[in-house]
């Protein structure tokens, strides 16, 4: 578990900053539009904690790098909106361990746009781990994220019940799941000067349709369409996994 920490504090090190894509909230946030705003970060934390329907099997590894991105705004989220904000997405570093039982633990974060983000999750494999060709797969996946930021704080929690199948260097996959947030504002905005302490809570389904490909034995990239509360989006990963 050691080492699983050194690389994923590694891995988060060498993430570069960008621009603060959220500092609109002090101009444009109110307490009428805290709800799809939570949503729109909601989906970007609860895509790209899976790749497969397969546990790692005992003494695995697993690091990498994901990214999700959302294609536009809610149309009811006037703070990424007003702000100018189109696509929009967040980078994450990820690291995850195999345990017995079919259980793996995994760990992600990032400091990035303003955020600093740290989570970690288990899956469970319903089936023993196959490398059988087209041999179904069958995971439950549960995730849960702080958020910290200079105007806001957000605590998330999400689930995903995951199916594939395919062989060693083609594995197509399928999603369904939620997110859960609750996000907290920390000042007040032009738009609302009794903002601060404001808080809101958004429960979301989100679904997956992903593919993962092996090009070299120890190394792959995924890539996955998202669809969430009328939104859709894109996630993908490249990682090395033993």
């Amino acid at each position: 578990m050691k080492s699983l920490l050194f690389v994923f504090l590694s891995l988060l090190a060498a993430a570069p900053a960008r621009a603060d894509v959220f500092d609109g909230f002090t101009q444009f946030a109110t307490q009428g539009n805290l709800k799809p705003f939570a949503r729109d970060l909601a989906d970007l934390l609860g895509s790209g904690t899976f790749q497969s329907g397969r546990p790692l099997g005992f003494s695995g590894f697993d690091a990498g790098g994901r990214a999700s991105v959302q294609f536009s705004p809610d149309k009811n989220d006037a703070i990424l909106r007003n702000h100018g904000v189109r696509a929009f997405w967040l980078p994450l570093v990820q690291a995850e361990i195999g345990m017995p039982k079919g259980i793996d633990g995994f760990i992600r974060g990032v400091s990035d746009q303003g955020l600093t983000i740290a989570g970690g999750g288990l899956r469970y494999g319903f089936i023993n781990a196959s490398d059988k060709p087209w041999e179904p797969q069958l995971m439950l996946v549960g995730v849960a994220h702080s958020v910290v930021h200079q105007y806001f704080s957000a605590i998330h929690a999400g689930g995903s019940l995951v199916y594939s199948m395919g062989t060693a260097f083609f594995n197509p996959y399928l999603g369904a799941g939620f997110d859960r947030m609750r996000l907290v504002a920390h000042s007040a905005s032009t738009a609302d000067a009794a903002l601060n302490g404001a808080a809101v809570n958004t429960f979301e389904s989100r679904f997956t349709a992903g593919l993962r490909l092996r090009p070299w034995t120890f190394v792959y990239i995924n890539a996955a369409y998202i669809l969430t509360h009328g939104n859709s989006g894109a996630e993908a990963g490249l990682g090395v996994r033993f």
